[in-house]
């Protein structure tokens, strides 16, 4: 009788476990385009960025050297897991992509990604 409230008190725990580890884990970026460090011969004429699951993404941020470079982004009030902005008026130079979003947990995610453009590159390179 010990035996079987011991097993049922450690499949309790077990269990417990798996759902707490199910409920911490946060939605994140899985990819983006151009990538992450990537070197484009061509100005993007959009940008993508693709989660693991749906979020609501409230801030996208085109950041060129000392100046925002203009996007067709708008805060958005549905949840999904893939976006996509134009990007018009894109040069060459240095950008970076500063983003935040709000996971289906209700935490908030931020972080950015970077990328060169430039013409004289003899092919295009992805990290």
């Amino acid at each position: 009788m010990r035996i079987n409230t011991l097993a049922k008190s450690l499949a309790c725990i077990v269990t417990a476990v798996v759902f707490q580890l199910a409920a911490s884990a946060h939605t994140g970026l899985r990819e983006t385009t151009p990538d992450n460090g990537a070197v484009v011969k061509v100005a993007p004429t959009e940008i993508n960025l693709s989660f693991s699951g749906d979020v609501k993404l409230i801030k996208l941020e085109l950041m060129g050297v000392g100046h925002e470079m203009p996007t067709s982004f708008e805060p958005n009030v549905t949840a999904q897991a893939s976006f996509t902005f134009a990007t018009p008026g894109m040069h060459p130079g240095k950008f970076t992509v500063n983003w935040a979003a709000i996971g289906a947990d209700g935490h908030t995610l931020t972080d950015s990604f970077e990328f060169e453009v430039d013409p004289t590159s003899t092919a295009s390179v992805s990290p």
